[in-house]
């Protein structure tokens, strides 16, 4: 389908002169709107606005530079290109009608194929204004979902400084909690559900799991199958690290337990908690993914591996420091692999609501 042709207003109190002009910019393929003063052109042109403005200076009422001059400073106008045609020749006239916001100055009489060519001329560069604006603002939108992605995928403060420097410099952080989320048997229920049903209920899990942790100020880092990951204290330092982490991994007990009360396809989990230091920073070029490492995250998933279905095992470290506000089993010592004899307890509830 062929693009409408141009329109050009052309504002002039002489019938003589909007004939002129009518009839050449009708003949060169415009679609021409006469109007006869600058009163008449803001009646209309807020409803019906023209592609350029043929404006006439000396006027009744109204001149040309007070009405160029209105329409610059109205959001709705200020972007359509003027173009002055006037009898007035002197230097001081054209200075005004550029300081008015005019594009260009024609002086009558005028030549047909001049006002013909800075018309073509100014549509041109009005089309490629546009054109760049759009293009700025594709790129704006762009750029705010890539941002957005980051933020989906990384902590919030490494996606600022990633998006701020180009990179992320790993950090050592000493106070972190971090748990291991493991879904039971799960390779069992991956050979009997559709795949389409076994991807469901992995999505409503891990949304519900991202929702608490959030709530408690953790982090997840990543899911591994049907392992979920997260921690607390990172990237920011938190002084409550252990009890947010706890009390996240308490409330993922607590929403299993109601959805499994009436869900199709019951699950349960096993938890492994431990806390102490860590390394994170951000792994790839092309595809970025933060992860961490380190004998902590190694012991919180051997915890993980050891618990029982539906229960939070929690290291000695973690006990010693949540044992006023939080209840836990008997310590029983456990061979553990790559660390030996370890004491190990399960988390088993909460005393406090909040952290001390």
């Amino acid at each position: 389908m062929p693009d409408r042709p141009s329109s050009i207003l052309v504002v002039d109190d002489s019938p003589v002169n909007q004939q002129i002009l009518r009839n050449l910019l009708t003949k060169a393929g415009y679609d021409v709107r006469l109007a006869n003063s600058g009163k008449e052109v803001l009646t209309q042109i807020f409803t019906n606005q023209p592609d350029l403005l043929l404006l006439d200076i000396v006027m009744p009422g109204m001149d040309g530079f007070e009405l160029c001059r209105l329409l610059k400073e109205h959001p709705e106008t200020s972007e359509i290109p003027v173009i002055f045609i006037s009898s007035l020749d002197n230097t001081s006239d054209k200075v005004s009608g550029f300081a008015a916001g005019g594009v260009d100055y024609i002086t009558k009489p005028f030549q047909h194929s001049e006002v013909l060519a800075r018309i073509s001329t100014h549509l041109k560069i009005c089309r490629l204004q546009q054109q760049l604006t759009e293009q700025n603002h594709q790129l704006e939108l762009e750029k705010e979902r890539s941002e957005a992605l980051l933020l989906n995928v990384l902590p919030a403060r490494v996606a600022a400084e990633l998006m701020e420097k180009g990179s992320c410099t790993p950090q050592h952080y000493d106070e972190v909690t971090v748990c291991f989320v493991d879904l039971v048997g799960f390779t069992a229920a991956a050979t009997v559900l559709p795949p389409e049903t076994l991807i469901s209920e992995l999505n409503e899990l891990f949304t519900a799991f991202d929702r608490i942790t959030e709530a408690n100020h953790c982090e997840r880092i990543k899911t591994i199958g049907d392992a979920y990951l997260y921690v607390a204290g990172l990237p920011e330092p938190d002084r409550h690290h252990v009890q947010h982490a706890a009390i996240a991994a308490l409330e993922m007990l607590a929403y299993l337990t109601r959805r499994n009360e009436t869900a199709a396809h019951r699950w349960e989990v096993r938890i492994g908690i431990h806390t102490g230091p860590v390394i994170g920073g951000i792994v790839g070029t092309r595809k970025y993914l933060f992860d961490i490492f380190g004998d902590t995250v190694n012991t919180a998933a051997r915890l993980q591996t050891l618990s029982r279905p539906m229960c939070i095992n929690a290291s000695q470290a973690v006990r010693n420091r949540l044992q006023h506000n939080f209840c836990f089993s008997n310590p029983s010592a456990v061979n553990m692999k790559g660390k030996g004899v370890q004491l190990t307890c399960f988390l088993e509830s909460q005393n406090t609501v909040e952290p001390d």
